[in-house]
């Protein structure tokens, strides 16, 4: 009789650590979509208009959008 209850006790020992498992992923996954989420946020007012190409862009000097700040950037350190 020992036995089955020391089997039974695992069993549940098992299934509440595998749930606390999985309610800490679900909790993690919702972290990182919430992160995420608010990392697309655009700056207000600014949309790419010339499909991610600064160089050429009419609006290149007044744009705060990154790939724009990364080639304003590149271009004063000198690179081609």
């Amino acid at each position: 009789m020992k036995m089955k209850n020391a089997i039974d006790t695992a069993n549940r020992r098992e299934f509440l650590r595998g749930g606390l498992r999985y309610a800490l992923l679900a909790g993690l996954g919702a972290v990182t979509a919430t992160v995420a989420a608010r990392q697309q946020v655009r700056l207000p007012g600014q949309t790419c208009i010339n499909a991610g190409i600064c160089r050429g862009c009419t609006a290149f000097a007044d744009c705060g959008l990154p790939g724009a700040l990364s080639a304003k950037l590149a271009l004063k350190e000198g690179a081609p």
